[in-house]
């Protein structure tokens, strides 16, 4: 049996971009494991208030997501860094 290891736990909060591109910030109320193909391994996390009816979304897709958010948070506008005199 192969050993899983992840960074989120039951009851983490993640914060990711959805299709959207719409900032979303969930609980993690499943995390199931699934093989995809191409990828290898990947950890699937289910978040929503119906237990019944999970969204899904990868660890790789919540990594890439908090690296544009932060991006887009450390950079707001698109000002150049050049200065005037």
């Amino acid at each position: 049996m192969a050993n899983i290891r992840t960074r989120y736990t039951l009851g983490d909060t993640i914060k990711f971009l959805d299709v959207d591109g719409i900032q979303r910030t969930e609980t993690v109320r499943m995390i199931e494991t699934q093989i995809v193909e191409g990828y290898d391994l990947w950890v699937i996390y289910g978040y929503g208030d119906n237990l019944y009816e999970l969204n899904h979304v990868s660890e790789h897709k919540i990594l890439i997501s908090q690296k544009r958010i932060n991006e887009q948070q450390q950079q707001p506008g698109r000002l150049s860094k050049a200065t005037i005199t």
